[in-house]
Formats: C-alpha cells, sequence, structure tokens
C-alpha cells in the first residue's frame, strides 16, 4: 500500500494539482486526497501547502520526493529484468547429461543451437544418471539428460526421446570370440571378462535389467574392471581386457575402423529410450523453454511422460 501512496504523491508533485493527478492516475480527486493524507499520517508531518486554491510541497515533501521518484525507478527496472526473463532468447542455460549423452549426442545438438541462438551461454555438467538426476532435483541444472532408470523422488517431470541399442562389443583380437557369425547365448558369455561402467551408469543399468528380464540374475557377469566413462572403457576393450556392452551410438567410429567387432545376442538387441528431464517447481525462463522446444522438435520426440525411466 506505501508504494502505490507514494506513486500517487509523486504524481501530484509533478502535476502541481490534484485534480490533474487523478486524472492521469485514473482516479477520483477524493480517493488521491485521502492517500496523501494516510501518507502524511504515516510519516507524521505535512506533506503539502496549499495556498490561494495552489498546492506546493513542503520541507518534507521536498525531501521525500526523490526517493519515491527512485522507489519507481526500482520497480520499472525490476519489470524489465524479470519482463527479459520471460521474453528475451539471451542469458545463461546449464543442463546435465549422463556420459553417452553429453559426450556422443549432445555436442552437436549444442552447436545447432548456438547456431540458432548465438546471444546464449551454453554449459553443460556430464555424469553418470543418477548425478544428473540429482541436480536436477537439487536446481543445480535447468534441465537433464539421462540415459538409464532413474529415482525422480517425485518432482521430475520427464520425456523420453530417441531410440537407442546397446551392442556387447569385443576387440577384434578378442581369442575367446573368433567366430564373427555366430550369435551367442547370455549364458555363453557370462564367464568372460567383463570390463563395465560403474553401478551407477544408466548405460549398466539398462544392460542388468536386460539380463533379468531374460531370467538371469544381474550378478552374473565376472566383472574385472569398472571405469568411470564410456571412453575408458572402450580403450580398456580394444587393449584385449575384456568384453562390454555399450551404446552402439557411442562405438560407431570404432567400429567403422575395425578396431571393434559387435558380438550379436541370441536374446535380441537391448534397447532402450533416453529422457529429457526437468523439476516440476524450477521456473523456466525463456531460454529454457527454447531450448526444450528446439530439441523436441529436432529428436522428433513422443509426448511427455510423467515416469519414463523411473527407478522407483
Amino acid at each position: 500500500m506505501l508504494d502505490i501512496q507514494l506513486q500517487i504523491f509523486k504524481t501530484v508533485v509533478e502535476k502541481k494539482s490534484f485534480s490533474l493527478a487523478a486524472q492521469e492516475l485514473h482516479m477520483a480527486q477524493s480517493s488521491v486526497s485521502q492517500q496523501v493524507q494516510n501518507l502524511e499520517k504515516y510519516y507524521g508531518v505535512k506533506l503539502f501547502d496549499r495556498i490561494q486554491r495552489r498546492i506546493y510541497p513542503t520541507e518534507a515533501g521536498l525531501r521525500l520526493y526523490p526517493y519515491a521518484n527512485e522507489l519507481e525507478r526500482l520497480y520499472h527496472e525490476a519489470r524489465q529484468t524479470i519482463t527479459g526473463l520471460t521474453d528475451t532468447v539471451d542469458g545463461k542455460l546449464h543442463i546435465g547429461a549422463s556420459l553417452t549423452i553429453g559426450e556422443y549426442l549432445m555436442p552437436r545438438m549444442l552447436v545447432r543451437f548456438s547456431q540458432q541462438y548465438p546471444q546464449v551461454e551454453v554449459s553443460m555438467d556430464v555424469g553418470n544418471t543418477e548425478h544428473v538426476t540429482s541436480m536436477v532435483i537439487a536446481g543445480g541444472v535447468d534441465i537433464g539428460f539421462v540415459e538409464g532408470p532413474f529415482n525422480s523422488a517425485g518432482v521430475v517431470r520427464c520425456q523420453p526421446f530417441y531410440g537407442d541399442e546397446l551392442v556387447v562389443i569385443a576387440a577384434v583380437s578378442y581369442p575367446e570370440l573368433q567366430d564373427e557369425n555366430v550369435t551367442v547365448t547370455l549364458p555363453g558369455i557370462f564367464n568372460e571378462r567383463w570390463v563395465l561402467r560403474e553401478s551407477d551408469s544408466g548405460t549398466r543399468k539398462v544392460f542388468e535389467q536386460f539380463i533379468q528380464i531374460c531370467g538371469y540374475g544381474s550378478n552374473s557377469l565376472r566383472i574385472v574392471m569398472e571405469l568411470g566413462s564410456t571412453q575408458a572403457v572402450k580403450e580398456a576393450v580394444k587393449a584385449g581386457v575384456g568384453i562390454t556392452a555399450v551404446s552402439r551410438l557411442a562405438v560407431e567410429q570404432e567400429i567403422q575402423r575395425g578396431e571393434v567387432r559387435i558380438i550379436p545376442l541370441q536374446e535380441g538387441p537391448v534397447e532402450r529410450a533416453f529422457a529429457m528431464i526437468s523439476h516440476k517447481e524450477k521456473f523456466k525462463t525463456r531460454v529454457v523453454d527454447r531450448f526444450m522446444k528446439f530439441f523436441t522438435e529436432t529428436m522428433r520426440m513422443p509426448g511427455a511422460s510423467g515416469r519414463c525411466g523411473d527407478g522407483e
């Protein structure tokens, strides 16, 4: 209420008239007079002198006027700042992405987005699915992109996208699997040396779920090495340390160069969906909203799903 009274007071000073101020503010003159009287009562001083049907600010009124003027300026500045968050496609965009997405899919997407919106400053944190989900829940990133089951804690909005496939790969020279034309069963390779990502990895969780769906325990694998990045896993496989399950997206170049080969499974392909996640209660700026629409249109994503990939 005080800010309204100060605005009325400022207008009266500038118009040098209660009636002209009332016209400017689209108010009744009696309402303008009442608000000024309330302001005088609030400060305990007289703000205007009335001399021969004209009004003049008192000493107190003259001292108050700059503060009323500054308050109006601050309100205008605040309105411009908040409006800028929703109407201008510039500013900062902070996303989180799990490793496969962050290393093999998102870079080219960000290049295309930056070409279209060059004023946007984009930063990306890359980690495993659990880490990215935690950042989204904590509000540390605007949007997250994950590749495996996750625990949403009931506050995450989720939309699936893309179609990815995990493949079991081995080095071309891997001695135990030389016949490239024969498909193998999961039990037939459980006792091979496995090099996998850490347990919180989305890729690993999806592969372990596939094993369980096929009727086997996820602890059936003979794991000899756990590594924290997809690139490290690939290097270990190429060196002949063991075999792994990895996104086809992540090994396209290695397959083309003949550095690794796919081991076909009789149980069929290991398919999965990636997901774009955001906090249900986090305010979306114009930049965030525009990037989500850009990504949805580019990836031809299906409709939103509230529980896609939920690990609960």
